[in-house]
Parts: C-alpha cells; sequence; structure tokens
C-alpha cells in the first residue's frame, strides 16, 4: 500500500496503449467538504501554481446529521466520512490517516489583532519569526473578540497587511529592519463546533491535517492575491450556510456568514408539495440543473404530484429572495458598499435566478454577479473528468488551502519527544489539554484518587473518596511544572504517568460513636469503662462486628445498644443453668442470673443503653428443689365450703425419685440428675383442711368437725362441694 508521501499517478495514454505509472515525490492530500448535505472527499496533490485532482467520491448524509453547517450527529456523520476514507484508499492503494478540512462560518465571530517585533539582530526575517508574529498578532485580538460567554477556537485568519520599518510590505521573510509589524483578521468559532468536527475524525481515524474555515479556503483558491486589488466578494452557499469573504486593497478584509442556503428551498418544496425532505432535493436538482421541464413524484400520502419548471420557479422564488436579500444586507455590513463584483460557489446557488436575485439586491448588473465553477478556474487540472460545477470548488479550495497560514492556529509544543498540536491562541493551553489529547487517561496525568465509596447511612447518601494517587511528574523545558501550567509554542514536556489511588477503605467504626459505658460490679466495685460498637445492619442484614462497608451499601445504626449485647461484648453470660432429666426429658433449670440496674431501675435484656449510662450488675443464685419442678397446671385442687367459705384443698400425691432414691419435694437438685415424678390426684382428708388454716392439730383442746351435717373425724375423706363446719378449742399456752 502506498502511503500517504507519495502518489502513484495512473492515466490512460491513447498513443501507446496501456497504463503508464509516474511516480511523484510529492505530498498526497486528502481533503473533506463535510457539508451540510453531502460530504465530498478528494485526493490531490499541490504543485507551484496548480492544483491536480486524481480521485473524488461524494456521498449523501443518509439522515439530517448536520444543520446549517454544524454537526449534530457524529456518529452519523463519522459513518458517511468513514465510508468515503475507506473507498478513496481502497480504489488509490493508499493509506489515509490524515485529512485537511474545513468549517461553515455558523456563529462566526471575526477580530482584528496586531503585533510588534525587533528584528533588528536578525540578519534576514525567517519563515518562524513571521509565524511568532502572526500568531502575537492573533493572541492580541482575542482582548477585543465578543465571545457571548462561550469558549472559541480560531479557525483561521488572513494577513491584513505587513510593515517593515513603517513600509507596507507584501511579504517579511527574506527581508532585513528594525521593526515589523503585521496586522491580521482571525475568525473563530465556538470551541463545541470545532470538537464536533474533531469528533468525527477521531471515529474516523484520521487526524486534522490541516483545519480552516470555509470561506477562506474558497477565496484563496477562486480570488487569488493579484485578484485582490479590486473589491470582491465570495459567496460559498452550501446546504445550511451562505459564507462570505471580502476582498479589497490587496487583502482579505472580512468574513461573515448567512445561516440560509439550500436547503430553504428544499423545505420550501416539501411544505408546497407535502413530499420527504429526500425527494424535495430530488425535485430541485433535477429541475435545476438538467433540462428537464417536469418531474412526477409521490407525495407522503403516496398520491402523485407532478411539478413543471414553471411551478418550481415560481413555487422558490419567494426563498431566493429572502436569501439573497440576507446574503446582500451581510456584504453591506462587512464591505460598507457593493462590491465591484461577486463570485459564487457552492451547490446551494445552482437553482436558476439565484445570482441575478442577488446582483439585483446589490444593484450591481448582471453581469457582476456570476456562479464560478472549477471548470473555469485555470490552475485546477481534473485527471477524474468528473468534476464539474461549483460544488466541487469548495473541497479543492480545502485541498489547496494545505501549508497556507490560512487554518486553524496550533501551538506546537513536544511532549515526551512527540509533537503535538493544541488548538487556540488564547494563553490557556495547559499540559493537561496536551496529554489528554495524546490519549493519556486522567488517572494516569494526575494520579486520581481510589474509586470512591457512596453509601447510605441512615436515610442519607454519603461519599468517601479514595486514597490519594501519586502525582505524575512533569517538567517543561527541564523545569517542575504541574498539570495546569500554561504552554506556550516549542515547550518541550517531559512526563511520568502517576498512579490511581487505592480504593477507599471504610468500615463501621469510621461512620458510628462507639456507646461509651461505666460498668460497676463485686470485681470492679468503682467501676469499669467500655466503649461499644453498636451493632448496624447492611442491607438488612445484621452484623455486630466492625465490617468493611462496600459501594452502594444501605446501613442502619442506632445511638445506643441493648443490655442483651452488652453481656455479649463482655463475654457474660446472663443466666446459668444446670441441665436435668424429668421424666426421660431433659430440662434446664436457673441456678444463676446476672441483673442490670440504671438509676436503681432493674433492666430487661432488650432494654437500650446509651454513652453516660452507669450499669450496675449483680449475681444472683438460686438453689432448685424437686418442687421447683412441679408446674402450678400439675397441682389439683379439691372445692370445698368451709364455715361458710369456699376453700381449695390440694388433692395432689408426688411419687418422687432421684437418680432412683426416693425423694420428696424439698430435695436438692443437681446437674445431671434423673428425676422420675408421679403426680395423681388423691381425695382430701379433714386433716389436710387443718394444713391449709394454718392450724397444729396437737395444740387442740377439743373439736367439733362436720362434713354436710354429719360428725367427721380427722382422718375423713373430703368430696368437691362439701360442707364443712370446724369448731375448735385450742389448750391455753402455760
Amino acid at each position: 500500500m502506498i502511503s500517504e508521501k507519495c502518489l502513484i499517478r495512473l492515466w490512460y495514454n491513447q498513443d501507446e496503449n496501456n497504463l503508464l505509472k509516474e511516480a511523484r515525490g510529492v505530498i498526497l492530500i486528502y481533503a473533506l467538504d463535510i457539508g451540510t448535505r453531502t460530504v465530498v472527499g478528494v485526493l490531490a496533490e499541490k504543485f507551484d501554481n496548480s492544483i491536480t485532482v486524481y480521485d473524488k467520491v461524494m456521498k449523501e448524509h443518509e439522515e439530517r446529521a448536520m444543520l446549517d453547517g454544524a454537526i449534530h450527529d457524529v456518529n452519523k456523520v463519522a459513518k458517511v466520512v468513514e465510508g468515503i476514507t475507506r473507498e478513496l484508499a481502497e480504489k488509490n492503494d493508499v493509506s489515509l490517516s490524515k485529512v485537511s478540512v474545513a468549517l461553515a462560518g455558523r456563529f462566526l465571530k471575526t477580530s482584528l489583532g496586531e503585533s510588534e517585533l525587533d528584528v533588528s539582530n536578525e540578519h534576514s526575517i525567517n519563515r518562524d519569526t513571521v509565524r511568532m508574529l502572526e500568531m502575537e498578532a492573533i493572541n492580541e485580538s482575542i482582548s477585543s473578540l465578543e465571545t457571548d460567554g462561550r469558549e472559541m477556537y480560531c479557525v483561521g485568519y488572513s494577513v491584513l497587511y505587513y510593515t517593515l520599518d513603517d513600509e507596507w510590505i507584501k511579504n517579511l521573510e527574506g527581508q532585513r529592519g528594525r521593526k515589523a509589524t503585521v496586522k491580521v483578521i482571525a475568525a473563530f468559532l465556538p470551541a463545541y463546533v470545532v470538537n464536533a468536527m474533531m469528533n468525527v475524525l477521531e471515529k474516523t481515524d484520521l487526524t486534522p491535517r490541516h483545519i480552516t474555515l470555509e470561506p477562506i479556503a474558497a477565496i484563496n483558491l477562486v480570488v487569488p492575491p493579484d485578484l485582490r486589488k479590486l473589491n470582491i466578494v465570495l459567496v460559498d452557499v452550501g446546504a445550511g450556510t451562505s459564507d462570505i469573504a471580502v476582498s479589497r486593497d490587496g487583502t482579505v478584509i472580512a468574513y461573515g456568514m448567512v445561516p440560509m442556503a439550500g436547503d430553504e428551498i428544499t423545505e420550501k418544496l416539501s411544505e408546497q408539495y407535502l413530499i420527504d425532505f429526500k425527494t424535495a432535493e430530488r425535485i430541485k436538482r433535477t429541475l435545476s440543473t438538467t433540462e428537464e421541464e417536469e418531474i412526477e413524484v409521490k407525495d407522503i400520502l403516496d398520491s402523485p404530484v407532478k411539478v413543471t419548471k414553471e411551478e418550481f420557479l415560481e413555487v422558490i422564488r419567494p426563498v431566493i429572495e429572502e436569501i439573497t436579500s440576507s446574503i446582500s444586507d451581510e456584504v453591506l455590513n462587512l464591505n460598507g458598499k457593493p462590491p465591484v463584483a461577486v463570485m459564487i460557489v457552492g451547490g446551494g446557488a445552482r437553482v436558476p435566478g439565484f445570482p441575478q436575485n442577488l446582483a439585483k439586491r446589490l444593484d450591481l448588473p448582471e453581469n457582476r454577479v456570476a456562479l464560478k465553477t472549477v471548470e473555469n478556474i485555470e490552475m485546477i487540472e481534473d485527471k477524474t473528468d468528473g468534476i464539474k460545477g461549483s460544488e466541487y470548488i469548495t473541497p479543492i479550495s480545502i485541498a489547496n488551502s494545505v501549508d497556507t497560514n490560512t487554518g486553524s492556529v496550533f501551538v506546537r509544543v513536544v511532549v515526551n519527544e512527540k509533537a503535538v498540536d493544541l488548538m487556540g491562541m488564547d494563553n490557556k493551553n495547559t499540559i493537561m489539554q496536551a496529554l489528554l489529547q495524546m490519549g493519556y487517561r486522567v488517572e494516569e496525568i494526575i494520579g486520581k484518587p481510589g474509586p470512591a465509596i457512596a453509601y447510605d447511612h441512615n436515610g442519607d447518601m454519603k461519599i468517601v473518596k479514595g486514597k490519594p494517587g501519586k502525582e505524575a511528574k512533569i517538567t517543561i523545558n527541564g523545569k517542575k511544572a504541574g498539570i495546569h501550567t500554561r504552554l506556550q509554542h516549542g515547550n518541550v514536556v517531559n512526563f511520568e504517568s502517576g498512579k490511581e489511588g487505592e480504593p477507599a477503605d471504610l468500615y463501621v467504626s469510621n461512620i458510628v460513636d462507639p456507646v461509651s459505658l461505666v460498668v460497676i460490679n463485686d470485681k470492679n466495685p468503682k467501676g469499669q469503662n467500655i466503649d461499644i460498637l453498636p451493632p448496624a445492619k447492611i442491607n438488612d442484614e445484621l452484623v455486630t462486628s466492625d465490617v468493611q462497608i462496600k459501594d452502594n451499601d444501605s446501613i442502619v445504626t442506632s445511638r445506643g445498644c441493648s443490655l442483651e449485647f452488652l453481656f455479649e461484648k463482655m463475654a457474660i453470660e446472663p443466666k446459668e443453668f444446670i441441665r436435668i432429666y424429668l421424666n426421660d426429658k431433659p430440662k434446664s433449670i436457673l441456678i444463676q442470673e446476672i441483673l442490670a440496674y440504671r438509676d436503681n431501675k432493674r433492666l430487661e435484656l432488650k432494654d437500650q443503653l446509651y454513652s453516660g449510662d452507669v450499669i450496675q450488675l449483680q449475681e444472683k443464685e438460686y438453689k432448685p428443689k424437686v418442687r421447683d419442678l412441679i408446674d402450678e397446671t400439675d397441682v389439683q385442687y379439691c372445692k370445698v365450703i368451709v364455715n361458710s367459705r369456699e376453700m381449695e384443698i390440694p388433692s395432689t400425691t408426688y411419687n418422687i425419685s432421684v437418680d432412683g432414691t426416693n425423694a420428696d419435694l424439698e430435695t436438692a437438685l443437681y446437674d445431671g440428675a434423673v428425676v422420675d415424678l408421679e403426680i395423681t390426684k388423691t381425695p382430701p382428708k379433714v386433716i389436710d383442711l387443718l394444713g391449709t388454716m394454718d392450724i397444729d392439730p396437737s395444740s387442740l383442746k377439743s373439736f367439733n368437725i362436720k362434713v354436710n351435717g354429719e360428725k367427721a373425724a380427722f382422718m375423713d375423706l373430703l368430696t368437691e362441694g362439701d360442707n364443712v363446719e370446724i369448731e375448735l378449742e385450742k389448750e391455753k399456752s402455760l
């Protein structure tokens, strides 16, 4: 594959009837005219006073990805550019990586700037000195630029004049004197317009070799320097904008733009005939550029529509008048008066009557306003035999502008031995911009902090930054610098990448204050200070230790902790049990308990404790007996009436053994004891009443007991509901 530095031209030689190959050691130019309606790519070579075009490809945007000359859909425009680049490369067996482009003048701003330089120490003024002088003039023009609060890029400039020792001179290069001056007119576009173009090139793996403004490129091709003594206006009528350049007194004095062009005509046809934009564009082209007198299409309702040339001209006439009126107003505003002639280029002006209407608006003879075509420009040599009309003026003029001082202003610096061109001359270019343009990632440049952690704490979103990164090492011309250090033309930068920091390291203890308590017990009667991290819920799961918090965790915490949590952290068992077997079933029996008090009030395990609380702990021991195994529900009772009062008498008998040995209700229990307990219901006796009434039978002198009116003895049995009458007389105490 042939590189861009050498083009092998092929053409058919009729005399020898074969193909000849001629290799020429010149630079192949790839130029792109990215317009509102179409994109045109050309391959060309520049010679001393001519430009030769070897191939061209034109493609339309599939959709309206551009409006008024501005890129609205980068991806769709990039797709068209990629297709053109691939087709040209494959057809011509070349590798295309650099491209020259131009921008339409949408939102164009211009400003004048002047600079002066002492050149007395130079034997002869060289090209670098002239370039430096021009750059300073452009830089000075920025101070008077009206930006409307937007960031602006210089996309081209023209030299109004040079002087040497206060005398006008055509060219400073090679001259010798004391003082050189230059005055320029610089053209600026909003940064986002330029950036959109740069993004398209980046997506298609193309780097800009030259960027300029469309009217700057066009006037340099159509109105060469020798004609600029005349007051000539060039109007580049595209699809979205009409760009204007004005020459006078040997230089280009002004640039302007009207946001109206060929698309307005197409839209009028679309509205008039109820047809889509592409169909309207086909009608416009057919009836404007061919001999056809009529065309038939279908509207959006699929109804046939016939449009004659006469009807077509009548429909577009008001639009043409409006566009030419706006162009005329801008020309008069820029020039101050009608020019001596107007040259029109661009496909948008090919509709019948356009030049005549503009001539009328400018009060010029019709022959002083002409549509300029490729065919009548002598310096263009067309090897494709397919370049016709005015629409190819712009792409060829872009190719012609390469290696001229008419393009975007770049500050050239060297970073790690690689040259970098930075756009803009407002003294705001920084090392950061240069490194980003070279493709370095942010973390490589600034050693950015490690990944942050975002988490929700009790309903509030919190963010913790990662650990600081390691800063990059930067020097400019051997001196230490930072990422925001401003760059000047010719600076040499050495850069050593920084490193990204570690991720944020966050634990529960970092976001929750501990609960600080004073705990008093027998071992620490003066009190022990204890700090406890309260429990937390992370993503609805309870955690009781100091766990690490992760990104997007949801944490719920409280100011206090429960008494149970305190016991857990102090490794205290609030209750101690022994294990016995009751009738072959295991059973736990409490033998010791830790009681907690706050302000002399007993606390339950679920009660909350807060910082500053004083907690007093007491140990309480229990000595369980067989009696403690008996549930109240196990005890049976017999209800009787005693002396007209209802009483309940236990009617239960216990058969007890512990580890196989007979026992009673007062037998002590111990860990591992095997207890057999049989509880049976037995009728109570009269004597059991005395136990219930807390009477000792041995202390009685006499008694008279009746059950249901019948005299009864102590050992008589009682049944449910018996009516008992008891008369007792106790012996007198001595």
